[in-house]
């Protein structure tokens, strides 16, 4: 007689939905966010880019945020949560709104013109970028991370003439089409889709997205996460590569101990080769130290991207900054009709828009204010949290951490081991059902967050916000260990 089958993700999927207590959960929520349904519903109908309709990332029954202030959100229904949101961490900072940042924006809200000239507060702001990062020559001001990374992707093939990009498997850039390939592994799919192979001319290229066709080996190179592999593969097509793109931390492999030592040594591979490397600090800019992963872990690079809290107020912004002559690839050289055949462009009508100067030139300019003790303040919360979650792990045997980096970019996780040196072997071990339940067991208990548990913080959160997130957490964590909840998948 056959031994009976492993159930699968699917089938565990299909059990939970039907038991009471998940159940009771949709029904309580459903019942005191009526309010927010009501709104979402009628915009589904009409919109389809707000965050709430986001695919792969939208968030379990969306809520309609009608007030922020700090670390608060309050709902149209009038529920009030303290936010681990914080606009994807745009805001963690400071939390919403902060008022010397929103002071400054509204006394120049009736004097900008906007968009389309010069106005003297992004000297300013460039002046101010250079007390956090003087390795930078020039930068480029755009409107999102996807807008900085594929900026930086063609400024590096009008540099070099070259065509083709490397970029590492699971690295997170962005959505235009280089950057939606072999992308973080929700996107995919992972653990439930298997991932693409892996030989000798790298990993399979992999399309995330309908619409994105899978891309021409010619134009993108996917790179394993293994310093020896990637070192082959860059030597083997040095005559082709533009520019090689990576990340010193991803959200989607969380260990710096393992990615940091890869892409340093990556980087200076490929700059010794001639190739230009460009490092997406997005997530880590002004947030792994004021100088980022390239001071912090001393990774040199040919251009650098930013984006998250290089804003201020979540107003769109984000840069380009590096080597004088990759960004003289998009820039006039003070005749027209010199340029043509001769120079790229990147910019746009909204690049560098005079509110999102003046915010960012705000909120950097209170960050460089306090100084190393926000830095001080943020690592502190971070290690109250892991310390409770040791506890809870030690006394009840729930296998649920804080993964994460910086100061600070961070998820709760339900997973066996407190760190994974291969990123196939996490991708495998992440538990997705326990991620979107424990996210609507927080919301109940007062605890907004998107689609995944996340933590972002900073001095967005007094030290009494971390106790109460911290008491959501355990108290979701023992009542999904009360109800038998498998926190380790079957493989």
């Amino acid at each position: 007689m056959s031994a009976p089958a492993t159930p699968t993700v699917q089938d565990l999927v299909a059990d939970l939905l039907t038991q009471s207590w998940v159940v009771e959960l949709f029904t309580e929520l459903s019942e005191r966010q009526a309010e927010s349904t009501r709104l979402v519903e009628k915009l589904r109908a009409r919109d389809v880019t707000n965050h709430a309709f986001w695919p792969f990332h939208a968030p379990p029954m969306p809520v309609s945020m009608q007030k922020a202030e700090g670390s608060r959100v309050t709902d149209a229904d009038g529920n009030t949560y303290i936010d681990t949101h914080l606009g994807f961490g745009a805001q963690a900072l400071h939390g919403h709104n902060p008022p010397s940042v929103v002071e400054f924006v509204r006394d120049r809200m009736g004097t900008g013109t906007g968009n389309g000239y010069f106005q003297a507060v992004e000297l300013e702001l460039i002046e101010l970028l250079g007390s956090f990062m003087p390795h930078i020559e020039k930068y480029a001001f755009l409107n999102s991370g996807t807008d900085a990374t594929a900026a930086a992707i063609r400024m590096a093939r009008a540099r070099t003439g070259k065509r083709m990009v490397a970029k590492f498997e699971g690295s997170l850039h962005g959505v235009h089409d280089l950057a939606a390939h072999n992308t973080a592994f929700w996107y995919h799919g992972h653990p439930t889709n298997p991932l693409p192979d892996v030989g000798p001319d790298g990993v399979a290229l992999q399309s995330a997205l309908a619409g994105v066709h899978r891309a021409d080996p010619r134009d993108l190179l996917v790179l394993p996460n293994d310093l020896e592999a990637a070192t082959k593969l860059l030597h083997r097509h040095r005559d082709d590569l533009a520019c090689v793109l990576g990340e010193a931390v991803s959200s989607s492999f969380p260990f710096e101990e393992h990615t940091v030592p890869l892409i340093k040594g990556t980087a200076q591979e490929a700059r010794r080769l001639g190739i230009p490397f460009i490092l997406d600090e997005v997530l880590t800019g002004f947030r792994v130290g004021p100088g980022g992963a390239a001071q912090a872990y001393g990774i040199e690079a040919d251009l650098y991207c930013y984006g998250k809290v290089i804003s201020g107020l979540g107003l769109p912004l984000s840069a380009v900054g590096g080597r004088a002559d990759l960004l003289e690839t998009v820039q006039s050289s003070g005749m027209a009709l010199t340029d043509l055949g001769r120079k790229s462009s990147v910019q746009t009508t909204h690049a560098g828009n005079y509110l999102s100067l003046c915010a960012s030139y705000a909120s950097l300019s209170l960050l460089r204010d306090k100084g190393d003790a926000y830095y001080t303040r943020t690592r502190g919360k971070v290690d109250v949290i892991r310390e409770r979650l040791a506890r809870l792990r030690a006394e009840e045997g729930v296998p649920l951490r804080l993964l994460g980096f910086g100061d600070f970019i961070g998820s709760f996780a339900f997973l066996e081991q407190e760190s994974y040196r291969d990123y196939r072997d996490f991708t495998a071990a992440v538990n997705p059902i326990g991620l979107f339940l424990l996210t609507l067991m927080l919301r109940r208990r007062g605890v907004y967050t998107l689609s995944l548990p996340m933590l972002f913080t900073g001095d967005a959160h007094s030290d009494e916000d971390v106790d109460a997130v911290c008491s959501a957490v355990v108290d979701s964590a023992l009542e999904l260990k009360k109800h038998g909840f498998p926190f380790v998948l079957p493989t």
